[in-house]
């Protein structure tokens, strides 16, 4: 034996083994400790953990928190970590109603701590869970870039169920989605989650089904008006041939632009056909065009059926001619053609040259802003629609303007 203890290598032995001993002693929590240092705590405010079938009950009344009084080896106790112990209530096994004094029960602790539970028993109440239908209202916030606004919004889906006890659906008073728009000068196009709100606020236990997220579409467009829209005709069919009617898949359209240019319009100008090589009936696809400063219309485009017919002509006789624009003060007489009256000749469809009337046509001319003299001026002449002078003849008057 003492040759044993003169050996180098049994005294390097002996010191691992009892480093090693001495490590397990200090690092082991599951080893005895001494008593002196045995030590005593409390922590407040535990989370109190309840677990239950959440897809049928919900947990309408116990208590948020617990206290813990632990003993234990002072160590330990101040080697606790809160992620690592927990206490909880278990009603998996508990129905619907309200259950007096169940107990609390804590897991997670290291062993050789004991440990007391205020309360140590708990109240608790479960409901089964019911639904609700409700419909998906949209808040806007934020104010649009100046000249825009915000139209009505487009959500999918419209409605959707609130899921919870019946105590906490009696409570739910709508479901919303907000929307900011702050700035926008485009449609607004997202995926926004939804928030249950009762009478004092948000309910954030109430549940949205089929899910939480709802998509929503804001337009957000520059002023507009729906204005009629006016087809015209910039070149007329070939001799002979006449138009005796046009009809549009649309007569209004929506016009988004300047809000100034907007309100003074009675009407929009819309595409100008061209029937110069047209000689039977006829459909057009043509786009509406943007004029002054228009941002958009819409629909964009018209389409346009013509009705060609063999023209007709008739020569009309003693037709007045009127002076317009004449400044106050003035006197007007009209040299030529002789007696301020002409004759024309007009050609168009012939149920629409058979239907003329004296006071269909229109002759004039303009004297806007003259002074006293003898001008010679263009006659123009105003035409129901579709009927226009044969052979296009430029008209001349010889005016007179005196005080």
């Amino acid at each position: 034996m003492e040759k044993w203890f003169e050996s180098n290598t049994v005294l390097k032995l002996l010191a691992l083994g009892l480093a090693i001993t001495l490590w397990m002693s200090v690092n082991d929590k599951t080893l005895p400790l001494p008593r002196e240092d045995e030590s005593f705590t409390t922590i407040r405010n535990v989370t109190l953990e309840a677990r239950f079938d959440q897809e049928r009950m919900d947990l309408t009344d116990a208590p948020k928190t617990v206290n813990l009084k632990l003993k234990g080896n002072l160590y330990a106790l101040d080697q606790l970590n809160p992620d690592e112990y927990h206490a909880y209530v278990d009603l998996r096994q508990l129905g619907p109603g309200t259950h007096r004094n169940v107990p609390v029960k804590v897991k997670g602790l290291p062993s050789g701590i004991e440990v007391e539970v205020e309360p140590s028993q708990v109240d608790v109440t479960l409901e089964l869970k019911e639904q609700k239908e409700m419909p998906v209202h949209v808040d806007l916030v934020g104010t649009p870039a100046p000249g825009y606004k915000a139209g009505k919004p487009i959500i999918s889906p419209t409605r959707v169920l609130i899921r919870g006890s019946a105590s906490l659906l009696d409570q739910v008073t709508a479901v919303k989605a907000v929307v900011n728009v702050d700035g926008a000068t485009e449609t607004v196009s997202k995926s926004v989650t939804l928030q249950v709100y009762g009478e004092e606020g948000p309910l954030n236990r109430a549940e949205v089904l089929p899910r939480p997220v709802v998509d929503v579409e804001v337009p957000v467009a520059s002023p507009n008006a729906e204005i009629p829209l006016n087809v015209g005709i910039d070149k007329y069919p070939p001799a002979g041939y006449a138009v005796s009617q046009l009809t549009m898949n649309v007569d209004k359209v929506t016009v988004y632009g300047p809000a100034e240019y907007i309100q003074g319009l009675e009407v929009y100008p819309g595409p100008k056909l061209d029937l110069s090589r047209t000689k039977k009936d006829d459909t057009f696809e043509m786009p509406i065009p943007l004029v002054n400063g228009v941002d958009r219309v819409e629909p964009k485009t018209v389409r346009i059926s013509v009705k060609i017919v063999p023209a007709q002509a008739r020569t009309l006789t003693n037709v007045p001619i009127e002076l317009s624009g004449l400044s106050e003060g003035l006197k007007s007489q009209v040299i030529t053609p002789s007696g301020g009256r002409m004759y024309m000749t007009v050609t168009g469809a012939p149920d629409l040259i058979r239907n003329l009337k004296p006071g269909d046509i229109r002759a004039y001319v303009d004297v806007s802003r003259l002074p006293p003299g003898i001008y010679a001026r263009p006659i123009q002449i105003k035409l129901p629609p579709y009927v226009r002078l044969q052979d296009d003849p430029v008209l001349m008057a010889t005016v007179r303007l005196s005080k």
